[in-house]
């Protein structure tokens, strides 16, 4: 029987031990804040294989020695990182990466700018379980609402958040269904616009904001969230007329993207409008996202007095990468103002700024590690994610510049990686189309040389995407090339689909005589349009023979993923179309059975590199005795003598993704300028 008297002693006792520290007066000083920012880390919470470009190289991802691949990423590292700077942890690990991340900061937070969700197979096992965990255990103080947090619908995203969240979660420049409504999420309840962090008697403002140009996109692919996007700067301008005045430092925490984040400053800025410019002035610090870039060092945003145009303060952008390859660091000197002397003003003197890289000179976290094992153990079981189901090869002359199967191609046509992904799906057994087409977005990473696994497919599609098939006239099949060459005209001339079966001009300038007669001034268009393969001669012209000029008033079969099936990215052509049929064939099941069909074979030992007499390397540098066996588990590049490879990686039994596979044959060709073609 419970005893009541227990519970009030209890509670008491619980009161009694409560201590209340008073904040220091900290009025006319100078103090420091640290602000740790990560961004973007779709759910690599466990370390990968990278092959990194100069971007990266410049940022200090570097491989070792004589090898082409970094071991990167993992929440455990990014952990070690986060809580040395933050103090959390001291000792031996955090004084020999002092070099590194900088000495323990006496006050900080911690800030990510969304899309912790989908990426990698943990989040197609878990459904974000572990994403949420991880975060809470790294002592996150607030996080911006990305979009990818809604891949497995706002049920799911709630469910996970009420269970296992601790920490709050921020857009301003969303309203939602209300919550009493049952047909409705219950977002309202769970995402805010914004907190106040008391640290060390330094009052830190947040404001979320979350993405505008994907939040269609997510309502079209079927997603029911409830949302309704609001105007960013009258976000901002609501949430700093509420805050300004009670904080010491106010920022942003943004997954709006770069060109966002810099045009809610410059709108803002420019603007006539009393409260906008109000809005920009009031904000110290924006952390962005989305577009998985960094800034090194942050872009300073004047302030600019609308009315004789002077500079009147400054906002500091930072954009800190994604894939937890990178950990930012912010440290400001913020001057706090004395409320007894009239002119003195509370803001930013001064900041620094540094990016860290996340490889593997950097120990984990056992705190995280214990975490994450039982999930480690569970996807090890269920997934076989180091099955081999093709190599990219490295010719012997090629070492140290190995070449990759790219899913862009340099000069804004089809891609090696795009081809074969859309013929994929084409040729597809139980979708057989006339032609398919896909989002060139969509596809996430390049087939870095050496084998290609599981991990590397869903590297390649972290969204479970499916084969969606329906019947286009030609006449909307023009109109869906019309798009995409208009969208790729906003992006570089850089096409936006990729495409099998079908060919065409993407004329991306707007001045072609043909686009500008059928669609108006100015439009740009797709024009000389074939369907069939090998449709594009040498010389630039088409194979009349084999292949014939789209038909405006025929019928044909389309493959597409289902994500732009219902509209998603703009392509409404699709959404309106009422014959969709969802194979539910995953666009990476198909990619690998198509894989395993070509008959290419590695039988050539001159393909690859690191051939040493009878050894072989792995990708961090470790040598095997090829007499024994080459280590594939810890992702071994070949053997010179192939008849002692062990059976299960055994590479002339397997596709060989050389060049000349699926290579660029002019599917898509873009012009920038009008041509007589």
């Amino acid at each position: 029987m419970r005893n009541p008297i227990i519970y009030v002693l209890i509670a008491a006792a619980a009161v009694g031990c409560t201590v209340d520290y008073p904040n220091p007066n900290l009025a006319g000083q100078d103090v420091h804040l640290t602000v740790v920012h990560t961004a973007d880390l779709h759910s690599r919470f466990f370390p990968y294989y990278f092959a990194p470009g100069q971007v990266d190289k410049g940022l200090g991802l570097v491989p070792k020695t004589g090898q082409s691949f970094a071991v990167v990423g993992g929440i455990g590292r990014v952990s070690t990182v986060v809580k040395c700077i933050r103090g959390i942890y001291t000792g031996p690990p955090c004084d020999a990466l002092e070099p590194l991340i900088g000495p323990p900061a006496q006050r900080s937070i911690h800030v990510d700018s969304g899309d912790i969700f989908e990426g990698a197979p943990v989040f197609n096992m878990f459904n974000g379980e572990v994403e949420m965990r991880a975060m809470s255990e790294i002592g996150l103080t607030a996080m911006a609402l990305g979009n990818h947090e809604f891949d497995k619908g706002a049920v799911n995203f709630e469910l996970q958040y009420q269970k296992f969240g601790g920490f709050p979660i921020l857009a301003a420049n969303y309203t939602f269904s209300d919550p009493s409504d049952y047909t409705q999420p219950k977002l309202r309840n769970l995402i805010h616009d914004s907190t106040i962090a008391n640290v060390g008697g330094v009052k830190v403002g947040i404001i979320g904001l979350g993405n505008l140009s994907s939040i269609q996109g997510i309502i079209e692919g079927g997603n029911s969230l409830g949302v309704r996007p609001i105007q960013s700067t009258q976000a901002i301008t609501d949430a700093v007329a509420t805050m300004r005045s009670s904080v010491d430092v106010l920022a942003l925490v943004s997954h709006l993207g770069l060109d966002e984040d810099e045009g809610v400053a410059a709108g803002a800025a420019s603007s006539r409008d009393e409260n906008a410019q109000v809005a920009i002035d009031g904000v110290d610090v924006i952390f962005g996202g989305h577009l998985h870039i960094v800034l090194d060092p942050p872009k300073d945003l004047p302030h600019v007095d609308p009315t004789d145009g002077h500079v009147t303060g400054h906002t500091v952008l930072c954009h800190s990468g994604a894939f937890a390859k990178y950990v930012g660091r912010l440290d400001l000197v913020i001057h706090i103002a004395d409320p007894n002397v009239p002119t003195d003003k509370t803001g930013v003197k001064a900041y620094t700024y540094r990016v860290i890289p996340i490889d593997d000179s950097i120990p984990s976290d056992p705190r995280m590690d214990q975490l994450l094992e039982p999930y480690q153990l569970q996807m090890n079981t269920a997934l076989n994610l180091n099955q081999i189901y093709a190599v990219v090869p490295c010719p012997l002359n090629l070492a140290g510049s190995c070449p990759k199967t790219q899913r862009n191609d340099p000069d804004g046509g089809d891609s090696q990686l795009g081809n074969l992904v859309a013929t994929a799906m084409r040729l597809r057994s139980g979708v057989e189309a006339d032609y398919s087409l896909t989002n060139s977005l969509g596809i996430r990473a390049d087939f870095e040389s050496g084998p290609l696994n599981l991990e590397e497919m869903y590297n390649v599609f972290p969204f479970d995407n499916t084969i969606t098939t329906m019947f286009l006239s030609g006449d909307e099949t023009q109109q869906m090339l019309d798009f995409v060459a208009a969208r790729s005209s906003e992006r570089g001339c850089r096409t936006q689909a990729q495409i099998s079966g079908i060919y065409f001009d993407a004329m991306c300038a707007g001045d072609d005589k043909e686009c500008n007669d059928r669609l108006g001034p100015g439009r740009p268009c797709a024009k000389n349009i074939y369907l069939g393969d090998n449709c594009r001669m040498p010389d630039g012209s088409f194979n009349g023979t084999k292949c014939k000029p789209l038909d405006l008033y025929a019928e044909y079969k389309v493959a597409v993923n289902d994500y732009i099936a219902q509209g998603g990215s703009g392509f409404t052509v699709l959404k309106r179309n009422t014959t969709k049929f969802n194979t539910g064939i995953s666009l990476r099941d198909a990619l690998v059975d198509f894989i395993r069909t070509l008959p290419n074979r590695c039988e050539d030992p001159s393909q690859f590199t690191n051939i040493v007499g009878t050894t072989c390397k792995d990708k961090q540098g470790e040598t095997f005795d090829c007499t024994n066996r080459c280590n594939g588990d810890a992702g071994f590049t070949a053997c010179t003598d192939q008849a002692l490879y062990p059976e299960r990686y055994d590479y002339r039994a397997i596709a060989c993704l050389g060049p000349d596979v699926q290579a660029h044959d002019g599917r898509i060709q873009t012009f920038a300028a009008a041509t007589s073609q």
